[in-house]
């Protein structure tokens, strides 16, 4: 949205000439690119329903508690062209079971503050399918929202995709 309204003030202050009427134009057309532009939108469906939360920026995470070491693990998602979900980032608190073995080309490990991080992953999930369990509560991370997954769907599997969010119609 900034974009669109810092577009309008440059145009009408490089051309102080604009009559009243171009600057109406180019107003309504930088407000009709906000308001009719779609974002992007994760949707989740499972247990019979479908929800779905807007998606600020690209990225998202899931963090859910291990269910053989009971600390938390954390994954970050970030969303590439056509709607594709990647794995970018995974932080985790002990080494145990279903921890990485070894580093892909591109990949670094950290230490910092007892959180084990590898970075610089790349790694195409598709539609990511999440298994729910009460031994292992998931939560999704959408900008500053934590949604609890379980409480939303229960136990079972969940699939989250991400949408082009469908213009709306109207204003």
């Amino acid at each position: 949205m900034r974009r669109a309204g810092a577009w309008v003030w440059y145009i009408v202050a490089v051309n102080r000439r604009m009559t009243a009427s171009g600057f109406l134009w180019v107003a309504a057309m930088a407000w009709a690119a906000v308001s009719f532009a779609g974002g992007l939108t994760l949707r989740i469906d499972g247990a019979g329903k479908s929800v779905r939360f807007p998606l600020p920026g690209n990225v998202f995470g899931l963090s859910w508690a291990h269910s053989v070491e009971r600390t938390e693990w954390r994954e970050t998602y970030t969303v590439g062209p056509g709607e594709a979900i990647f794995l970018t980032t995974s932080a985790f608190a002990s080494a145990g079971a279903g921890l990485p073995d070894r580093l892909a080309d591109g990949e670094v490990f950290r230490l910092e503050d007892g959180t084990m991080r590898i970075e610089g992953r790349h790694i195409p999930v598709g539609d990511l399918r999440v298994r729910l369990s009460d031994v292992s509560p998931h939560v999704l991370h959408v900008g500053e929202r934590a949604i609890d997954l379980n409480s939303m769907f229960g136990e079972g599997v969940v699939t989250i995709r991400v949408e082009q969010e469908q213009p709306r119609k109207g204003g």
